[in-house]
């Protein structure tokens, strides 16, 4: 009986330890595929403004503030 108790212990602490990780690398592709999604745009915004330097800084700001952001998030 004893026996079983360990063996499930074992099992759930590794089970645990899978779900951890699991969740760190979701969490992980999840800020990756938001910070490229806000690059996309970033960049589209770059695109159209092109041509006025003053409306691109104006209308793209947010954009490098929200790529900020996810940078500090992600802790790099």
């Amino acid at each position: 009986m004893r026996m079983i108790f360990v063996s499930l212990l074992l099992i759930s602490l590794s089970g645990c330890h899978y779900y951890e990780d699991f969740r760190v690398k979701k969490t992980t592709a999840d800020m990756q595929e938001e910070r490229a999604e806000f690059m996309k745009a970033y960049r589209e915004c770059l695109k159209k403004y092109e041509s006025d330097p003053q409306k691109s800084r104006d209308f793209c700001a947010p954009y490098t503030q929200s790529l900020r952001e996810i940078e500090i998030r992600s802790g790099r």
